[in-house]
């Protein structure tokens, strides 16, 4: 969410409704040489500390120069200047509570805004500013009083629409907000931030199919919007209808080749399409448009990694964590590489990093017990697969891993006791129901074996040859091999 457009960098729309004068008919640059030279002589009167005269449009100008600055302290400094040389001006009055605003001193900008209502009630601006003020002061039904009654006198609704569907989602009333933003966007439909924000609203309410209805009935009127056809490939992607998000992103591109957001996400779309080669291409192609950031560095390392090229892989995770050594994914990714090439010491610097930056990630545990498992270090895999279980209980591979780990550990009870526990989170599962099998053949519970073979084989026969590989002694048990054999044959 944006927040209410009358503040900060949005107050200076409302520039050409407040102040249009001869200026207006001045070229570009001549008005800003104006401008310029009204800056200069207003700062210079300052050093001095003199008194030059100004008119109402130097001073506007002034003001807005400060507020581009981000300086309300110095635009309230120009307008009490200004007001004591234009005291029958109300817009220095709605210039002044709308800086008094930006400082958060609301309840004085009211009480100005009530004394510019007596001077001039039918402003639009002066009910846009204060909506906005109760809007930042969450008295959300005042709020959208004040810009109803702006309505009939506003010139650019669409700045309008878009001040109400600020309001209605700080209300938390996001129908509310979305009828508000369609309303900016038929007022006028180049405003990207309308459009942007519409989009969250469709996501944060979870309306996808209605975002993508919303976009193609946009389109249709303007077939040239290249946010348009990026938010609506960033919905398909959304609910994996890749084929017709890339065409999405296409169209984006034809329209704007220099959007480098479309390119990533078309990136994106390609990971998730495991077309990681084309995925690739399209992350580097941002670099074309933007400086290279951690983010696209990581995306192109996954790639690599799924294409198994570990060592350019491992080289854009270094390459992300350079850019942003806050980046606990990028260490870990680098981890992940060293093991796959069984350098597991290496690996668990890396890993152990990345859980320095979030203890919180369960992937980077595992990844820090299979690594201490590898190096025969049982008690420290054992922590890591604990804390695995305690973020992630419902994680399918580490009940598995975990009661590997205890069997290696010559703990075949408590292999057994895990493999029992995990079968509560996942009931019937063939992977826990084989290697309970195995487990209890392996501690001599030959019987209980066959009868957790029976109803393994029942659950899934093709994952069997797993019991053989922790058991290979039932490979020559005559009764097991006649179960699997009956049922293969009853298939």
């Amino acid at each position: 969410m944006n927040g209410i457009l009358i503040f900060g960098e949005a107050i200076l729309a409302w520039k050409k409704s407040c102040c249009m004068s001869e200026d207006e008919f001045l070229s570009p640059q001549d008005e800003q040489n104006q401008i310029r030279h009204s800056i200069e002589r207003y700062e210079e009167m300052i050093r001095n500390k003199d008194a030059y005269f100004f008119d109402v449009d130097a001073f506007l100008n002034i003001i807005d120069f400060y507020i581009e600055k981000n300086d309300p302290v110095k635009a309230l400094q120009v307008v009490d200047y200004a007001q004591s040389q234009h005291p029958g001006s109300v817009e220095f009055l709605l210039r002044e509570a709308q800086l008094l605003a930006m400082v958060d001193r609301y309840q004085e900008a009211l009480r100005i805004l009530n004394q510019a209502e007596m001077l001039t009630p039918l402003d639009p601006d002066l009910y846009m500013i204060r909506g906005s003020i109760y809007s930042q002061l969450q008295k959300f039904e005042q709020a959208v009083e004040n810009f109803n009654k702006a309505i009939p006198l506003a010139d650019e609704l669409d700045i309008l629409y878009l001040n109400l569907a600020y309001v209605y989602e700080s209300w938390g009333d996001y129908d509310k907000a979305i009828e508000y933003l369609s309303l900016s966007l038929e007022e006028n439909p180049d405003n990207e931030i309308g459009l942007y924000e519409i989009a969250f609203c469709f996501e944060f309410t979870d309306r996808l199919n209605d975002s993508i209805e919303f976009y193609k009935k946009f389109i249709d009127r303007q077939p040239y919007s290249f946010a348009a056809w990026y938010n609506l490939g960033n919905v398909l992607n959304k609910l994996n209808r890749n084929e017709e998000a890339l065409d999405a992103y296409d169209y984006c591109l034809v329209i704007k080749d220099d959007f480098s957001s479309a390119y990533f996400n078309k990136g994106n779309t390609y990971a998730n399409m495991q077309r990681y080669a084309d995925a690739i291409e399209c992350y580097k192609k941002t670099f074309e448009y933007e400086a290279p950031d951690a983010l696209t560095y990581y995306n192109i390392g996954e790639c690599y990694e799924q294409l198994e090229d570990l060592h350019k892989a491992r080289d854009y995770y270094k390459r992300a964590t350079k850019l942003n050594p806050a980046l606990p994914e990028a260490w870990l990714g680098i981890g992940i590489t060293l093991q796959g090439e069984e350098r597991w010491f290496e690996a668990t610097h890396y890993i152990r990093k990345a859980i320095e930056l979030n203890d919180e990630n369960p992937e980077a545990w595992f990844a820090l017990g299979d690594a201490e498992y590898h190096l025969n270090n049982f008690l420290q895999a054992e922590s890591a697969y604990k804390k695995v279980m305690d973020l992630e209980p419902e994680n399918h591979d580490i009940w598995l891993e975990y009661s590997h780990l205890l069997l290696a550990d010559n703990r075949a009870d408590e292999a057994i006791e895990m493999i029992e526990h995990g079968l509560v989170f996942h009931q019937n599962d063939a992977d826990f129901l084989f290697r309970l099998c195995a487990y209890l053949y392996s501690s001599g519970k030959i019987r209980e074996a066959y009868n957790t073979l029976e109803n393994a084989l029942g659950q899934n026969i093709d994952k069997c040859s797993a019991m053989f590989e922790y058991c290979p002694a039932m490979e020559n048990d005559q009764h097991v091999l006649h179960l699997v054999d009956t049922y293969k044959n009853n298939l």
